[in-house]
């Protein structure tokens, strides 16, 4: 995909997310950069492959100790934080290790130790996130697990320079330290952030929510429009499991699909899933050049305002978003996609 292409895909995420979160202090708009970003760099293969999250767990086994990465022998140890300002420990991070791989210390430490740069893409290409690299010897597992489906998950949270970051790496069920993949790396970790991880090869796939302990969350795939025209999202609580929310959910039809809520949440915006890859019935984009010009009046022929300004950046808004289903919204967003294969080059 084309920087513009990626822009334009980036801006549309963008337009979902204020859609969808009227107050989120930024941090919606600052997903959908990165999630552009990450589409660009994932290549073909991945043409749109990560998504907006924010999700919390609950703990059965508070008392487990945390396991953190020791440093390489002559690593230095970072000096605590004495600048000006220093960002608040996030709830996650003094959270108790949870997942069913929590008592697996072996398995914790390596996972503390992971590498956190050039993960692969299933197309083989390395992948860069352009994030900031964990300060030895800070690196922590807050949830290791083996979940449905086949897949072993593992997130690590650390601090790097003022700020808290996470990643999260995935394997096979059973799969050894050596044989997870950094899924996303080097994720910005607010204080009171929740995390929702969801597999998306599938038609249904598990999904997690990490946060403080002894929060529940209910998830709903989509908002649906009823024979009477209402528009309606209805929720299903998740499974208590290991100490998090854990269920095989329905993937959601789009980006935008797919909301959590949590039982601390009221006052809060509703939490969007991360995915580990692109759903197969999302929409595909180009991976290649696109001609802006040839865009436009697609775009325009099913129903968008389009500008193409002078320096060649393609917008393009949606009118009817706000009284859209989530299955109308997707039927559109291929529409789009459609559009952008059409222009490629």
């Amino acid at each position: 995909m084309t920087a513009d292409a990626g822009q334009a895909v980036a801006e549309r995420l963008r337009r979902l997310a204020e859609g969808a979160h009227p107050v989120d202090d930024g941090r919606t708009a600052a997903r959908a950069v990165a999630l552009d970003r990450h589409r660009r760099r994932r290549g073909a293969g991945w043409g749109a492959g990560v998504l907006a999250v924010v999700l919390l767990v609950s703990g059965a086994s508070f008392a487990r100790t945390a396991v953190t990465a020791a440093p390489a022998a002559g690593t230095p140890v970072p000096a605590p934080i004495t600048s000006a300002y220093a960002a608040p420990t996030p709830g996650l991070v003094e959270a108790p290790v949870r997942g069913s791989l929590a008592d697996d210390e072996e398995f914790l430490t390596a996972m503390a130790g992971a590498d956190w740069t050039d993960p692969t893409a299933p197309d083989g290409q390395l992948v860069d996130w352009g994030g900031p690299s964990p300060d030895p010897g800070t690196q922590r597992v807050v949830y290791a697990a083996d979940v449905p489906g086949g897949h072993r998950w593992a997130v690590v949270v650390a601090r790097s320079g003022p700020s808290w970051m996470w990643a999260w790496f995935a394997g096979p069920r059973g799969a050894e330290p050596a044989e997870m993949s950094l899924t996303i790396g080097s994720v910005p970790l607010m204080s009171q952030e929740q995390l929702v991880l969801m597999d998306g090869s599938e038609a249904t796939g598990p999904l997690v929510v990490l946060g403080e302990p002894g929060v529940e969350a209910e998830y709903s795939p989509a908002l649906e429009r009823m024979p009477g025209g209402d528009l309606v999202r209805g929720y299903d609580l998740l499974p208590m499991i290991d100490g998090v929310p854990l269920g095989v959910v329905v993937t959601p039809v789009l980006w935008s699909a797919g909301e959590v809520r949590t039982s601390n949440g009221s006052a809060q915006q509703p939490l969007f899933p991360m995915f580990a890859r692109q759903p197969p019935s999302w929409p595909v984009y180009p991976a290649g050049p696109v001609d802006d010009a040839l865009v436009a009046p697609c775009l325009e022929t099913i129903g968008l305002l389009v500008e193409l300004e002078d320096d060649g950046y393609l917008s393009y808004e949606d009118t009817s978003y706000q009284e859209s289903s989530s299955a109308e919204l997707a039927a559109r967003e291929h529409q789009i996609a459609a559009c952008f294969r059409a222009a490629g080059q």
